[in-house]
């Protein structure tokens, strides 16, 4: 950028000498950068009519990349200059079934109350998540409590009752229909049903579907399967002895960049008094959503 700077002064003024006393050093500085630059991009930039610097049309080439990169450079200075100030870009990640029940009203209230805010979104199992907040990846996600790790700063979101998912129409096949890999409700799955053959998705869409043909069976929170159950499409039954609460958290690096925007998010998921259908009034004590952890 530099370079491009002695380019300009020299194309501007039309001579080595006023190019040096507007970019306040001696001539053979100027003289020398030039050359090397034309020498690096092996191209004549410039040359002398009627005793005036004039750039060549592949310094005027070169003239106008510069321009654009100093003006693309301040964009960015002043971007993240005022993303610094205000709220800093955040990379967040979910869980499936949080991205299709709970999020959309989340991410409607930050339009209008956090509206600067700059969103990533990305959805995964818990174990994915909590595997990239480690490595950097992601600022906050929102996984399952079984998740949790003590090196993240952490609080409660959301609690709700897990149901047993099954064929609306008839008896469901012995397989258990899950998240692949490093999601908790996966995990408890096979806690509550025991050994069972397994069909993995990846969607919570193609799970239910899997489910209302006779394929198996799963465990999902009671709200994320509020609008196929109404629909006919799945049954679901209450897991025994009691109602079994779930809670899904909010996970991040105590020392976050993001820290502003992370803290104003998770205000905003825990303030909400919207209750999607299928949620459980009820709390565990051990979970009981307290104060924000610094």
């Amino acid at each position: 950028m530099r370079d491009f700077q002695f380019l300009q002064a020299v194309a501007e003024t039309g001579s080595i000498t006023r190019a040096a006393q507007v970019l306040g050093c001696v001539q053979s500085n100027v003289t020398t950068r030039l050359k090397k630059l034309e020498a690096r991009l092996g191209q004549r930039l410039v040359e002398r009519i009627d005793g005036r610097m004039v750039p060549t049309a592949l310094g005027s080439l070169a003239l106008d990349y510069g321009t654009r990169i100093f003006r693309l450079s301040r964009e960015a200075e002043a971007l993240l200059q005022s993303a610094g100030e205000a709220l800093p870009p955040l990379r967040v990640g979910t869980m499936e079934t949080t991205a299709a029940v709970r999020l959309p009203a989340l991410l409607k209230r930050m339009r209008t109350d956090l509206p600067s805010l700059r969103l990533q979104l990305r959805s995964g199992t818990s174990g994915e998540l909590v595997a990239e907040l480690k490595r950097g990846t992601l600022d906050l996600v929102l996984v399952a409590e079984d998740a949790a790790d003590a090196s993240f700063a952490s609080t409660v979101l959301w609690q709700e009752e897990l149901v047993e998912v099954r064929p609306a129409g008839g008896e469901a096949d012995s397989a258990l229909v899950v998240f692949r890999e490093g999601c908790c409700y996966r995990e408890r799955c096979r806690a509550v049903f025991g050994e069972a053959p397994v069909l993995e998705l990846g969607t919570l869409d193609g799970i239910i579907g899997c489910v209302s043909a006779g394929l198996g069976r799963t465990l999902l929170p009671a709200s994320a399967v509020e609008r196929w159950r109404a629909l006919g499409e799945v049954a679901t039954r209450r897991l025994t002895p009691g109602p079994v609460l779930v809670s899904t958290i909010a996970l991040w690096r105590p020392h976050s960049p993001s820290r502003a925007s992370i803290e104003a998010v998770v205000a905003l998921a825990r303030a909400s008094e919207d209750r999607v259908s299928g949620d459980m009034t009820g709390s565990l004590p051990s979970h009981a959503p307290g104060p924000m952890p610094s």
